[in-house]
């Protein structure tokens, strides 16, 4: 699906691509305007219809016929070759209705991507056929003034003709890199939410089967009980998956508008700051001493709030877990007092090898950028007492309903 994305221009490189493809509608009308320019030339008076202006006039048109077929001509030879039948007619014919045609190509040349050498000899070119005439006709000659304004105003038509399709394709470029920009976003939510269900769940199955190896020739009402949580959590853990792919498939199609049947695992609630004392039972059952203070009542958080401390904390036990098992974990949960900020840490002692090496798994990374998505901060790393610390605020945003 990407394969087909053209490549986008850096930021001091020119739009080649998007100015090199002229719109198709754009040559059309330049094509439309150089044939009335040419009947201009043949019937703009009695005394201008000659088989000369005729025959060259139609000359002039076969370059724009070829663009309007698709016939990408080189700037200098379109330049010539429509810019010469209108000198013929001007200077052979001392007819000055040929001078339209090459305002038209005045207007082409400068709205093209070429060198500005093409550009001011198109120009000067010109503006030697308007001298030439005034020479030609001498006292005779009154428009040379009113031309030579005419071919200005070709020359600046052209230049913003140029510019706006220089800054259109600028336009389409940043629409392309906004759009890759939040499709990159989209994947690290999917990876977030993923590694946060998953890394949990796994964790805690592998204690639970582990407690359970360790048990069965012991104990093995013990190591089946172990086992038989295991299930619970893989089963939880599932449910949890599903409810994760609901919601993103949801944040991307929209929200199902067509009344039918939805299923129930996908409508659940995410978890939240309530459930925050079940996952520390669930990881004490599990084998992990953690010894808790969350003091939640009284706060009011938003939905994104909730999620994400919920989340910290998860990620705080799984890590715990991964890096030092068998180590006690402090954790405090509780708000500032004042009903602004929710603070978060995390302690365990003895950090390892594996944690003190300078690099951060996907779980950490995951969880600093959810913190930060939320408004808040955090802080990863071992602590003055020698502890790995986890310590994240958030700040408090009540939701609509509590406010």
């Amino acid at each position: 699906m990407e394969a087909t994305t053209p490549p986008l221009a850096t930021s001091g490189e020119q739009p080649q691509l998007a100015l090199a493809q002229r719109p198709w509608s754009t040559t059309v009308v330049m094509s439309l305007a150089a044939a009335c320019a040419a009947l201009i030339a043949i019937f703009g008076s009695s005394a201008s219809i000659s088989g000369i202006t005729i025959a060259f006039a139609l000359i002039g048109l076969v370059p724009w016929a070829l663009e309007s077929g698709g016939v990408q001509l080189r700037p200098p030879l379109f330049a010539v070759l429509t810019i010469a039948p209108a000198a013929v007619i001007v200077l052979a014919d001392r007819n000055p209705g040929g001078l339209f045609p090459a305002m038209i190509a005045v207007v082409a040349i400068t709205h093209r991507r070429c060198s500005s050498v093409v550009r001011v000899a198109c120009l000067a070119s010109v503006v030697g056929l308007t001298v030439g005439l005034t020479v030609l006709e001498g006292a005779r000659s009154t428009g040379g003034v009113y031309f030579l304004g005419g071919i200005g105003v070709s020359w600046l038509a052209g230049s913003m003709l140029r510019r706006q399709e220089a800054l259109v394709a600028e336009l389409r470029q940043a629409a392309e890199r906004e759009r890759r920009h939040a499709a990159a976003e989209e994947r690290a939510r999917i990876a977030r939410e993923v590694h946060d269900v998953v890394a949990h769940s796994l964790t805690v199955t592998m204690l639970h089967v582990t407690g359970a190896r360790r048990a069965i020739s012991t104990n093995p009402e013990r190591a089946a009980e172990a086992l038989e949580r295991a299930e619970t959590v893989g089963r939880e853990s599932l449910d949890s998956i599903r409810q994760v792919v609901g919601l993103l498939r949801d944040s991307v199609t929209g929200a199902d508008a067509s009344g039918g049947s939805r299923d129930p695992v996908a409508d659940a609630p995410l978890p939240q700051l309530s459930d925050i004392p079940a996952l520390v039972a669930q990881y004490r059952t599990a084998g992990l001493c953690v010894a808790a203070s969350v003091d939640i009542d009284g706060i009011a958080a938003d939905a994104t709030t909730s999620l994400t401390a919920f989340r910290v904390v998860q990620e705080a036990l799984s890590n715990a877990l991964q890096h030092a098992p068998g180590a006690p974990v402090e954790l405090h949960v509780a708000g500032d007092g004042h009903g602004t900020v929710l603070r978060i840490v995390a302690e365990n002692p003895a950090p390892t090898r594996a944690r003190t090496s300078g690099r951060q798994g996907l779980g950490l990374l995951g969880m600093t950028e959810r913190v930060r998505a939320a408004g808040g901060s955090v802080d990863v790393g071992p602590a003055d007492s020698g502890a790995w610390r986890i310590e994240a605020a958030l700040p408090l945003r009540r939701s609509a309903a509590l406010s």
